[in-house]
């Protein structure tokens, strides 16, 4: 009974990792809209990042987000594999 328990506590964190990561998918693609409207800054002493800054972030996050979500469809796999045994 622990066992199974402890089964479905891992699906349900995993449903939870695989929601954030959407949720964190969605918030990179509104965000990138606003790019858009990114003004060059003019004189000034604070550090402001320019829109080719912005962009390069933006890609980089892309870019680690799909990797981090394709380690995660592979750690699922391994766990439908098992039967969610942890």
């Amino acid at each position: 009974m622990q066992v199974q328990a402890a089964n479905r506590h891992a699906m349900n964190k995993y449903r939870d990792l695989m929601a954030a990561v959407a949720l964190v998918r969605t918030a990179l693609d509104e965000a990138k809209k606003l790019h858009k409207k990114i003004q060059e800054p003019g004189e000034t002493d604070w550090r402001v990042p320019g829109r080719d800054e912005v962009d390069g972030a933006h890609a980089k996050a892309a870019v680690q987000l799909t990797a981090f979500h394709a380690s995660t469809v592979k750690w699922e796999k391994e766990l439908v594999s098992k039967g969610w045994r942890v």
